[in-house]
């Protein structure tokens, strides 16, 4: 049986509708609430990021005589946008584990500070890997990706203390907010997958132009494979703590020790539905095949390697 620091516990998850029966009438769907000052403030810092991206973009030398910059500019202009949209996306997420039960700052900020000084960590090695072809701009669109990522990292960090510590609360509750937190997990996976697939494009469609030093194709590998790696620490951890928090809530509610023998095949199958619920039967290779999207801007940088940019 695993054995965690501290007891399972609850979350404010509202349920879903009951299913109306035969006969009964049909219950209304839930109305989704999305304030107006939400949508605001997502489309405005979509737009701050896409014109700031688009800034660092135009100031570029061979604006004007190179036909791949327009390619190279959309794709900055997209990855701002996309950051914009991800600090957005990752505060909703935030504060859907708060929801759950709030989290205090004291053991998220930790995490946070810990993957921004890993990521500015990343930039004497990417002079290394770069040498005379690293700019200013590229420090400022990673600076952008990064920016992009902290709420997503903050949300991570929720669900991982969340997972060490538990949450509180009966029974139901608790099995609610482990299905809320896996669905939040694979939300925030997509949005920081999605930042470091657009880095690396971004690198990729730098090559083999430009009238100043060329940019080497070891930096779309290392733009993919920092990126990995950053996403790859918030994310692994968090997923093998949040399983195991499951492990610990099937044993300690489902355990089939003091079951009648008479029962015992039918508390088999819900235990066995159950652990296919809340996938507790991934292993570590599991746990990265699912997060194979983070792994995906590695496996481009080296395709683009082979294949350079004409």
């Amino acid at each position: 049986m695993v054995t965690l620091t501290e007891p399972i516990g609850t979350s404010s998850v509202v349920p879903e509708p009951r299913a109306a029966a035969d006969g009964d009438p049909a219950e209304p769907a839930p109305r989704l609430e999305v304030s107006v000052a939400a949508r605001v403030a997502r489309t405005v810092l979509m737009l701050a990021g896409g014109a700031g991206a688009l800034a660092v973009a135009w100031t570029n030398p061979d604006r004007g005589t190179e036909p791949a910059w327009h390619l190279w500019a959309a794709l900055a202009t997209f990855l701002g946008l996309v950051s914009g949209s991800s600090i957005g996306s990752g505060v909703a997420r935030w504060q859907e584990v708060r929801r759950i039960q709030r989290v205090p700052v004291h053991r998220v900020l930790p995490v946070v500070v810990v993957f921004v000084l890993l990521a500015c960590a990343s930039l004497p090695l990417a002079a290394i890997y770069v040498g005379d072809a690293l700019s200013w701009r590229g420090v400022a669109f990673a600076g952008i990706a990064i920016v992009g990522a902290l709420p997503a990292g903050a949300a991570l960090a929720a669900i991982r203390s969340l997972a060490l510590h538990g949450i509180d609360g009966p029974p139901g509750r608790q099995l609610a907010g482990l299905l809320s937190l896996r669905r939040i997990l694979t939300r925030l996976l997509s949005i920081l997958g999605s930042l470091v697939v657009l880095i690396t494009l971004l690198n990729a469609a730098g090559l083999n132009w430009g009238s100043g030093p060329q940019l080497p194709v070891s930096a779309v590998v290392f733009a993919g494979a920092a990126g990995t790696v950053l996403v790859g620490i918030l994310y692994i951890p968090t997923a093998a703590l949040l399983r195991r928090r499951c492990v610990a809530f099937v044993d300690q509610h489902f355990c089939l020790e003091s079951v009648p023998r008479s029962q015992l095949v039918t508390a088999v199958d819900e235990r066995i539905k159950l652990e296919e619920i809340l996938a507790v039967n991934r292993t570590t290779l599991g746990e990265l095949r699912a997060a194979l999207l983070i792994v995906s801007p590695l496996l481009a940088g080296a395709a683009s390697a082979l294949l350079p940019l004409a």
